[in-house]
């Protein structure tokens, strides 16, 4: 009994201990882990910060389709680097190639039929006509033969009134007919007349215009490079029906990547305080380590509401911005078109006059 009293207060007081020390641990604070990417902090004794968008020197260009057809073929993936004019996709040229084989037959009709009147008179169309002239002045010269007999007699009671008339209108009927056959030979040796030479030859060049504006569109269904550059992004597929000049979602999104622009967003509130021409440094979110400078561009004078919100509970939605555009190399870094980067420009200090 005796030793069941000196037992029990001793396990009692142990026990005591051990929660005093495991209470005296727990209230200790644990230490701080280091932050692996610290936040960026300001470079400058008076920094603007802004939020920054990567994206092409020659801006994303939205490349389409000049009309609504198939794809037949995609020559590029994203990330292919293309020189100027190279072919990025081909559309079916199954109806363009039919239209233009009709306006080359068009074209060599009327090149044909004005080289037809060119070629006028025709050798084997003359001697017929000099025939019927030469019978037309026969005919003449015996209506008039046989009119003079009658016209000669001394005693004009030898023939009656009716015959000496027909005899009289027959020879002036020769006589028109000849006349006729004379100019119409003329006609056939003076050629094509100016006046359907000028249509013919106003007729080839509509036809030559249109067979050009067949060729034209034809080269339009191969939609090439626009400048030297990088396809950032292909979103279109073969067989698919492109409609023509649908940007909504571009077929293909091309820009020029050296160097990369980046457009930064500064809040109104602090446009007074941004300088022209003012030096940047733009890091990256996540590993502010990675960062490049900037070189200032210009600046678009006119405030735009704000399109890249931060989520901040402060940020106001209907927030204008001044952009500022300025341009840096990437080099190795993994920096990409339509990236996010924190940036810092040098600026105004808060109690500067404007």
């Amino acid at each position: 009994m005796r030793l069941k009293k000196i037992i029990l207060p001793l396990l009692a007081l142990i026990g005591l201990a051990l929660g005093l020390v495991a209470v005296f641990h727990a209230m200790q604070t644990p230490p701080t882990p280091p932050i692996p990417y610290p936040p960026p902090t300001a470079p400058y004794e008076h920094s603007v910060a802004g939020e920054g968008i990567v994206e092409a020197s020659s801006r994303d260009i939205l490349i389409g389709s000049p009309v609504t057809e198939i794809v037949d073929a995609i020559y590029v993936t994203p990330g292919d680097r293309v020189e100027k004019g190279a072919p990025l996709f081909k559309l079916d040229t199954s109806v363009a190639m039919a239209r233009l084989k009709e306006r080359e037959a068009s074209y060599e009709r009327a090149e044909q039929e004005y080289q037809k009147l060119l070629d006028l008179p025709r050798l084997e169309t003359v001697p017929p006509e000099r025939a019927k002239v030469k019978l037309a002045e026969a005919d003449y010269i015996n209506r008039m033969t046989q009119f003079e007999l009658v016209d000669k007699l001394e005693n004009p009671r030898a023939v009656s009134r009716d015959e000496y008339n027909q005899r009289k209108y027959e020879a002036l009927a020769a006589k028109y007919r000849l006349e006729e056959a004379e100019e119409v030979l003329s006609l056939l040796l003076a050629g094509s007349w100016i006046r359907d030479l000028e249509i013919a030859r106003a007729e080839v060049k509509e036809a030559k215009a249109q067979l050009e504006t067949a060729q034209s569109q034809l080269e339009e269904y191969t939609i090439k490079a626009p400048l030297d550059g990088m396809v950032l992004r292909v979103n279109t597929n073969v067989g698919e029906l492109v409609p023509a000049n649908e940007l909504n979602t571009p077929l293909i999104i091309f820009g020029c990547v050296d160097p990369l622009h980046i457009r930064v967003d500064i809040d109104e509130e602090d446009v007074w305080r941004v300088k022209c021409g003012a030096k940047g440094i733009a890091y990256m979110r996540g590993n502010s380590r990675i960062n490049v400078p900037l070189t200032y561009v210009r600046l678009d004078p006119y405030l735009v509401p704000k399109a890249n919100l931060t989520s901040d509970t402060t940020e106001k939605v209907d927030t204008r911005v001044l952009q500022l555009i300025y341009r840096f190399d990437r080099d190795d870094k993994p920096i990409f078109p339509g990236m996010l980067m924190d940036v810092y420009v040098e600026g105004r200090p808060n109690g500067a006059e404007q």
